[in-house]
Formats: structure tokens, sequence, C-alpha cells
């Protein structure tokens, strides 16, 4: 916590998504008997996401005025977002089904026992993103990623 002067004061506070910042502020401010607000609010993680892993805006205009390929070349795999969700491998035709936005069945001596956010591979490839319940496999959102 860092105070430069009488009326300013400026915290870092590690929190999860749903914290409202700005409420926090209101109840300091009440605490301390008197108003308190966010002058400035800045993110400085999201997840696994750091600001280190940011880009410049005038990085990205660069990559976009050189075309498309450019562009892409600044981007991670979306993998990269999900390094903190238990992941699953499918067959083949596992992955058919929920590219076709049906539930999978995950069965046998060999299943995996899990609940809640999975995202599914199959092949080294990105397929879904869902929910285990109960045995079965559940997609949420589909990806259909080239390559």
């Amino acid at each position: 916590m860092e105070c430069p002067d009488r009326d300013i004061c400026v915290i870092e506070a590690e929190c999860g998504k749903g914290t409202y910042v700005r409420s926090i502020a209101r109840d300091l401010g009440r605490a301390l008997g008197c108003f308190g607000h966010v002058e400035a609010l800045r993110r400085t993680r999201v997840g696994t996401f750091s600001e280190a892993d940011a880009l410049p805006l005038d990085r990205i205009e660069e990559a976009g005025a050189q075309g498309p390929d450019a562009l892409f070349s600044l981007l991670r795999p979306v993998e990269t977002g999900l390094q903190d969700v238990p992941s699953l491998n499918l067959s083949s035709a596992d992955a058919a089904r929920l590219r076709q936005g049906q539930a999978v069945l995950l069965r046998g001596r060999d299943a995996p026992i899990m609940t809640g956010t999975v995202y599914a591979t199959s092949k080294g490839a990105l397929v879904a993103l869902g929910e285990v319940s109960q045995g079965e496999f559940k997609p949420r959102r589909i990806f259909n990623l080239p390559g």
C-alpha cells in the first residue's frame, strides 16, 4: 500500500472474478468515515496472463498493416488460456461427436474420473470446452481451429 498524500491511497489486490473493486473502495471509505472511490483501476493479471504478456497497441497496429499472417503470428494457442483447466484426450470418433454438439460418455476401464469444466483434445488439437458430470462430457464451446 502506498499513500502519496492524505487524500490518495494506492492499493494492490489479488482477487478472483466477481470481486467488485469499486465496492471495496467505497466500503473502505465508509470505514474511515469519508467517501472512497476508485480514481484509476489497472488489471495486472487475468488467469495465467500478466502484464508481461501484453502487447503494445502500436505493435498490433503494425502487424495489422502487414496483413493477416503478421497479425495471427502475434496470437497464442487457445490452450494458453486454459492452463488452469483440466484436459481430456478423446478418440477421433468422440471428437467428431463433440464437433456436432453431442455429448460423449466417458466409459471403459481407463475412463477418467473427473467433474466440472474440462477442455477436450483429439490428436493434439483442441476440440471443445465443456462440463463433465456423471461420466458424460457435454460441450459448451466447440472449436473449429485450423491445423
